[in-house]
């Protein structure tokens, strides 16, 4: 009797509510960036919990601008058609200081795999969400010549223009990890996700880093 009340009581210290955050190197359009992410998670039994959580990159590196960008920038939207139809002289613009940011929101299921050493939790997770990313690039126009028209410096803009776009799209992730108790009630987690954003263009993003989680 004593046995079977002290593998109930075992059972239901599995169950309950956490709170953890983590650090990770996150890899975006061949970039790493650091990242910042913040989870809640319910566990209903050893095995099963519901997580959500939050990722934010800060800033986002990239080699070229956007696609978006790049049409944003197009010479014919600054100059009279009768100027730009007219144009011969490429590139027409010169882009610098790219830089970006992006949001994610996900509802995940954790797995718990059992094991028999109580101090080790290794995990499995898989779930979906939104995802906001955020691309921002100045747009230096080049100065030259249009035949028959002359010097057309007065027409473009004399400093750097900021272009920027935002999309919010669905994201699904998969990943797992493993978390190891420190104390009591403190447990330090290695995670590796990745998420794949579902645009115009899918993007994969790759996320490594490792945090902590406290069990209520």
């Amino acid at each position: 009797m004593l046995v079977l009340l002290s593998s109930a009581a075992s059972a239901q210290d599995d169950r309950g509510a956490s709170a953890g955050g983590s650090v990770s190197a996150t890899n975006f359009e061949s970039n790493t960036s650091w990242s910042f992410a913040g989870s809640f998670e319910y566990r209903v039994n050893r095995v099963a919990g519901f997580e959500v959580e939050a990722t934010a990159v800060p800033t986002l590196k990239s080699e070229i601008p956007d696609r978006r960008l790049l049409a944003a920038s197009s010479i014919s939207s600054i100059l009279p058609a009768t100027i730009s139809s007219r144009l011969t002289t490429f590139p027409t613009s010169l882009f610098s200081n790219q830089r970006g940011r992006a949001i994610f929101f996900t509802n995940n299921v954790r797995v718990h795999v059992p094991t028999t050493a109580a101090r080790i939790d290794p995990y499995v997770v898989a779930g979906g969400g939104v995802a906001n990313v955020r691309h921002t690039v100045d747009f230096s126009p080049i100065i030259f010549n249009v035949p028959g028209f002359g010097n057309i410096s007065s027409i473009l803009p004399p400093i750097p223009n900021p272009l920027s776009t935002s999309d919010t799209s669905l994201v699904l992730t998969l990943g797992g990890g493993v978390g190891i108790r420190a104390v009591s009630k403190l447990w330090i987690e290695a995670d590796l996700r990745m998420f794949r954003i579902f645009d115009t263009e899918d993007e994969n993003l790759g996320r490594f880093g490792v945090g902590v989680r406290y069990r209520f």
